[in-house]
């Protein structure tokens, strides 16, 4: 199945707005920002129904809450299939997709890939994936709002009950097709469904286990 070119310049834009914010980060120690980039949070569209999950992703991108949610993720292109889990407590935060584990907190920034873990947070670890370490809150305001400013038809707002949990989605009509997009009432990202990406979580808990927000490196197996 062939990516839709649109599709993939818009997700080629979302990563490198990511990557950069990322990089800045591992200087300042700051969690990641988009409020400087014309998608960023509080950025309204003028639809409510997007900006209604917008509002949602923003709440969790700025102001975290706690929580650990497990995820499936579908590249499209590919059929490449990940499992992601998000482990938030304030400012410490940890991201495992596959064999790659971010961990942010205010004393500590590392990507551990198996055995090995570098200082600072490597978004290439995961390109393959499409996402980036924030994908469940920022990340997926950025797709929300690159895919509001080309949509080419009325949206549609509607719940849905996704881990348990009530979500409010919205889907955006796009040339390519319709993407979708659902967020808890804490703001966290539940699914997000466009031409690049299938991600539906799979869990969810307003806890977070203290031991999940260090590194983790795992020794590979031979």
């Amino acid at each position: 199945m062939r990516t839709h070119p649109r599709r993939r310049s818009v997700g080629g834009i979302a990563l490198v707005v990511v990557a950069t914010v990322l990089l800045a980060g591992c200087f300042t120690g700051q969690r990641p920002s988009f409020a400087d980039h014309k998608f960023g949070a509080g950025t309204t569209t003028g639809d409510p129904a997007i900006d209604a999950v917008l509002t949602k992703l923003d709440t969790a991108a700025t102001t975290p809450p706690t929580f650990t949610a497990t995820y499936d993720i579908t590249v499209r292109f590919g059929n490449l299939q990940k499992t992601a889990t998000v482990t938030v407590d304030g400012r410490s935060r940890s991201i495992t997709m596959g064999d790659v584990q971010y961990v942010q907190t205010p004393g500590l920034i590392e990507t551990c890939r198996s055995s090995v873990c570098t200082t600072g947070l490597d978004a290439a670890a995961i390109s393959d994936s499409q996402m980036t370490v924030d994908f469940y809150a920022a990340d997926a305001a950025t797709r929300l709002r690159v895919d509001a400013a080309a949509k080419i038809g009325p949206t549609a707002s509607r719940t849905e009950q996704i881990a348990g949990q009530p979500a409010s989605c919205v889907d955006v009509v796009q040339s390519s097709g319709t993407a979708s997009y659902c967020a808890l009432d804490d703001g966290i990202l539940a699914k997000l469904t466009d031409g690049d990406v299938f991600v539906t979580m799979t869990s969810y808990s307003p806890t977070a286990d203290p031991t999940a927000l260090t590194p983790h490196p795992t020794t590979p197996t031979t």
